[in-house]
């Protein structure tokens, strides 16, 4: 019976697991928005020239390493910057190139090799989205760190402001509308304005914590730490631009965000969720 119940614990784990993942899976590694990961699995095969068996699996292990890491600059190249480029058409920049290249670099190993029946090993390396980000993400055009926390609310304010409590975040439900995940979407209004972009957030907990997080479906987005409590829930209208990354909403939510954002401070950290 426990070694039912064990399996039962690990498989629903999994589940979960598979739940939160939001991006993009491929034959030989990963892009995880929510998880704010790239990952790569590289393949190493025993060289013919070897002397023992502890240097053909050094050998193996540096291949499958190599393997991995040029696997990474692929993925890598295929991660969603914005509602309008991606990691491929920002790296025609040599610089960014450059530094993009010393990030994947930097890629550490997740979990012990694998070794196959075929004598050849398995490694997965991992680059961290925030290592991209402080990259991609210009140093300028972002909320001042030091700018005053929200302030208690006013009697105009709270009279806009939901009533039931402090608003830990703000969650956009863009169910149904086709939206895809993205380093840094925007909120926009039905104008085209910007209701939440680099202005409202400080460049640290963008490139730490990424602009949004992501959510299969409402009752998972509002158990999201991200927003966690009592978040605001607003109903997106429509996507907007060329990768259906951003979101507009009703020009008539556009108050009930300023107000819960001016009374809680939900937007300076981050405290945005989208709901898929």
């Amino acid at each position: 019976m426990k070694q039912i119940t064990y399996v039962a614990i690990l498989i629903s784990s999994l589940l979960i697991g598979q739940d939160s993942f939001v991006g993009e899976t491929f034959d030989r590694g990963s892009i995880d928005y929510n998880g704010r990961k790239v990952q790569a699995t590289g393949i190493g095969y025993i060289p013919q020239n070897v002397i023992n068996a502890g240097q053909a699996r050094r050998a193996a292990l540096r291949i499958a390493k190599q393997d991995a890491l040029r696997q990474l600059v692929e993925i890598v190249n295929g991660v969603t910057l914005t509602s309008e480029t991606t990691m491929s058409g920002a790296m025609f920049d040599d610089v960014i190139k450059t530094q993009v290249q010393g990030v994947i670099r930097g890629a550490f190993q997740v979990g012990d090799p694998k070794y196959l029946s075929d004598t050849s090993i398995e490694v997965v390396y991992e680059v961290p989205m925030a290592g991209i980000s402080e990259v991609m993400i210009p140093p300028t055009g972002f909320l001042d760190p030091f700018a005053p926390t929200a302030a208690a609310p006013s009697d105009a304010a709270a009279a806009d402001a939901p009533t039931t409590g402090a608003i830990t975040g703000l969650i956009i439900d863009c169910t149904g509308l086709g939206i895809r995940p993205a380093m840094s979407p925007q909120i926009l209004d039905q104008n085209g304005g910007i209701v939440y972009g680099p202005s409202n957030y400080t460049r640290e907990y963008a490139v730490k914590n990424g602009v949004a997080g992501y959510a299969k479906g409402l009752d998972a987005g509002k158990a999201d730490d991200r927003v966690k409590g009592n978040p605001l829930v607003i109903k997106a209208v429509a996507v907007s631009g060329s990768n259906n990354v951003d979101v507009v909403i009703g020009n008539s939510d556009i108050m009930r965000i300023r107000s819960a954002n001016s009374s809680y401070g939900i937007l300076k950290d981050c405290r945005v969720l989208i709901v898929l």
